[in-house]
């Protein structure tokens, strides 16, 4: 009887030889799913516009809820590495796409990178030392960004060291990386389609307000009764005009050459232009750079260290070739986002600009170690501009006067244009467009601002009649902005203008443990304040409670009234304060939930039910415009 042979199976026998052991493939996986889910964090703060969780640093005390210094993380989804040039794809969602395809590559090759796969893996290692290179370079460091290029790296590692050299799939493999990252990709496009957050999704569209349109006539002219301070009384003016003098749509934009979203906004300017002959755009300069920035050397702010001498070389070329050779050069300036090393370096700027002829000029006006005193000048005159127009971002744009909400969205700017275009405006010139003051823009904000639903609190204090105009604060009695609009606020409580609700929110770690705020000593007995305010009021005492916040509210020294009041209530020592300490855990998860409204600071401000993300700001002169005041006066018609 014969018996039936099995013939070797080749394929099968390169398997069985060269794979690697279960743990291998174990280990690949569980870097892998580190590195998706390292980027999902970043990918979600994309959709969302929001702040990357997980982060930590951005909070900021002092009457800005919404001002931040901005995370690591924060920083890096600002780069101009954290999206694909022209389509603006975030870098993180080709990250997700990637990590994902690599894990299927890894099953279905079980435990080896085969064929191009191999090549693939190595491009995405030098892919994650590169971008380590640019934090490095950068100075910031994003944990989620470490997470997911460290995984990669130590997947990669893991591939050629331990990792399997041969396979028979390799067809298999190839089709199922495709599939993978198409698929991926796919439901992030959906993602951001569907759930972007867009200014309806917190201000209906029946209740929708522009900012305060620009005036044809200055508020102060003849026409008017006094001077409002919403409206600024000067014009708003550019340089460089671009376009018809008499245009229908007049943009003046401020700027920064080396700012990555003024570099895109640039771009989406330039695509607009050639579609359009009734647009006029003119230049102004806020420049992050310590030289010719007073607010930039103040904060010892130098994120753009070449911005003064690249904003130099555009308006030295504008004064030789005109409004076009300025243009032109502020175009190639960002296309090398605005750094130069040498002259040399600046010859393909000249030379796109029409201006070769007067080279040597230019580079001899910056090359004596110092800017051109009437540069210097210039630009610091436009950032005190910017800043009481209430600037703190580039670029910041103008369209008729008005500011172009969301300029930073992708496609902003082109919406802006075409929404005005469709209102039929009529010839002008930027001499007749008034804009908001910062007090305007600051109440703007607010009238435009998100509605909040915070849910019911039994711990709060709660002044002013039932009836009246809603006000919370969330916030830390003994911290600075807490302590210089509450009592305004409480003022108005018992005028009867509105109805106070105050949730305190200690910064102090030992009442607070989810605290990540600054811990300074003179900020220390909020917390203590606090879990007294909570024991009288658990006790049914709620009239001591919030006499007690009054006391400690508007007393010069409330640690000594704080003191004074425990040598009186020796029984409230020593008793269990777990429940307190629960109350500000529930209070500081209600403050975590409106990170999605870029809150990240203390106090929060919630005005007749709409967030108040910022209520002062420093003018150029170093004082404040506050906003609080002003809306209280709204609330109150």
């Amino acid at each position: 009887m014969r018996e039936n042979l099995r013939m070797p199976n080749n394929h099968e026998s390169v398997r069985r030889s060269d794979a690697p052991a279960a743990w291998v493939l174990a280990l690949g996986m569980v870097l892998m799913l580190v590195a998706f889910a390292s980027c999902a964090v970043l990918s979600w703060s994309h959709i969302q516009e929001a702040p990357v969780v997980g982060c930590g640093g951005g909070v900021e005390l002092g009457g800005s809820a919404a001002q931040v210094a901005g995370s690591g993380c924060d920083r890096a989804k600002d780069s101009v590495w954290s999206a694909l040039p022209v389509v603006g794809w975030p870098t993180a969602h080709i990250g997700m796409a990637w990590f994902a395809a690599m894990a299927q590559c890894w099953t279905i090759g079980r435990g080896r990178l085969v064929g191009p796969a191999r090549w693939l893996g190595l491009l995405g290692g030098l892919g994650s030392l590169f971008l380590i290179g640019v934090m490095v370079v950068e100075g910031y460091l994003c944990r989620w960004c470490a997470f997911a290029h460290g995984a990669n790296l130590a997947f990669l590692a893991l591939a050629l060291l331990k990792g399997g050299r041969k396979g028979p799939q390799i067809p298999a493999v190839m089709l199922g990386m495709t599939l993978t990252f198409a698929g991926v990709t796919s439901v992030l496009l959906l993602a951001e389609l569907l759930l972007s957050p867009t200014v309806e999704d917190v201000v209906p569209a029946s209740e929708f307000k522009i900012r305060p349109e620009a005036n044809t006539t200055p508020p102060n002219g003849p026409d008017t009764a006094g001077s409002s301070p919403l409206i600024r009384s000067a014009p708003l003016q550019g340089r460089w005009r671009l376009g018809p003098e008499d245009a229908a749509i007049r943009l003046v934009m401020f700027t920064d050459p080396q700012c990555p979203d003024c570099k895109r906004v640039h771009g989406e300017l330039e695509a607009i232009l050639e579609g359009r002959d009734d647009i006029s755009v003119e230049v102004k300069f806020f420049l992050f750079c310590k030289d010719c920035n007073e607010r930039a050397a103040q904060q010892n702010l130098n994120l753009h260290p070449n911005a003064c001498w690249g904003a130099t070389v555009a308006e030295l070329a504008g004064e030789y070739g005109g409004p076009e050779a300025f243009h032109r050069m502020l175009g190639w300036l960002f296309s090398v986002d605005g750094k130069f090393t040498s002259a040399a370096a600046l010859r393909p700027g000249f030379a796109k600009a029409g201006v070769t002829e007067y080279a040597t000029d230019i580079v001899r006006a910056i090359s004596t170690g110092t800017l051109p005193p009437d540069k210097k000048k210039l630009f610091e005159a436009d950032a005190r501009e910017g800043v009481d127009l209430g600037l703190y971002y580039t670029p910041m744009a103008f369209l008729n006067g008005q500011e172009v909400k969301d300029v930073l969205r992708p496609g902003a700017l082109r919406r802006a244009v075409d929404a005005i275009s469709a209102t039929g405006p009529g010839k002008g010139t930027s001499a007749n467009d008034f804009p908001s003051t910062a007090l305007g823009r600051l109440v703007s904000d607010w009238q435009e601002g998100p509605r909040p639903n915070l849910g019911p609190d039994l711990a709060c204090l709660r002044f002013g009649p039932e009836t009246a105009k809603p006000v919370v604060v969330i916030g830390d009695m003994a911290e600075d902005g807490f302590r210089r609009d509450v009592p305004r606020l409480l003022e108005a409580a018992d005028a009867g203008r509105i109805q106070l609700e105050v949730r305190l929110l200690p910064t102090n770690q030992a009442v607070n443990p989810a605290s990540g705020f600054p811990q300074l000593d003179r900020w220390a007995w909020g917390g203590q304040a606090t879990i007294r305010i909570g024991q009288l009021r658990q006790d049914g005492d709620m009239d001591g409670a919030k006499k007690l916040f009054r006391d400690l509210l508007m007393a010069s020294q409330p640690m000594t009234v704080l003191q004074g009041f425990v040598q009186s209530r020796p029984d409230l020592l020593g008793r269990p304060e777990s429940s307190v300490l629960d109350e500000v855990a529930n209070t500081h998860r209600q403050w975590s939930a409106l990170r999605r409204f870029n809150v990240r600071g203390l106090p929060v401000l919630i005005l007749n039910t709409r967030l108040a993300a910022r209520t002062q700001i420093k003018m150029s002169d170093n004082s404040s415009a506050d906003a609080l005041s002003e809306i209280l006066k709204m609330i109150d018609q």
